[in-house]
């Protein structure tokens, strides 16, 4: 997986990754399988631009699969990142604070992954 970021982020800079995935990365809560990869982007953005896929017919889609991981892209303006050092490059990932803050409030989706992810937050 961290092969992945690592090529996408030298592709996207501008691109951060988020969610779990983030929170995992920075050692905050204990390694686990990921469902998905959130991306964020600062700036406007398709997720088919990002790929290089078809542009879909029927509606805007926000996921796609990548080298066998699911990519989730979120859009946000205020996005903050932090950089985090693996084998000496570089990757821009969500701030815990920001991450847990969107878990906060999405903690009814996907109950139960969120609610785990959240239990971390709470103790430190």
């Amino acid at each position: 997986m961290e092969i992945v970021l690592l090529e996408f982020q030298q592709h996207y800079p501008n691109i951060y990754i988020g969610g779990s995935v983030a929170l995992i990365l920075q050692g905050v809560i204990p390694y686990r399988v990921p469902k998905d990869i959130d991306i964020i982007s600062p700036n406007r953005i398709h997720i088919y631009d990002i790929f290089k896929v078809d542009k879909p017919h029927t509606k805007i889609i926000k996921r796609h699969r990548h080298q066998g991981l699911l990519f989730d892209l979120f859009i946000n303006p205020n996005a903050q990142y932090v950089e985090h050092i693996y084998n000496g490059h570089v990757l821009k990932l969500s701030p815990a604070d920001e991450v847990y803050q969107w878990k906060l409030r999405k903690q009814n989706v996907h109950r139960e992954k969120h609610i785990n992810d959240l239990k971390y937050y709470e103790v430190k």
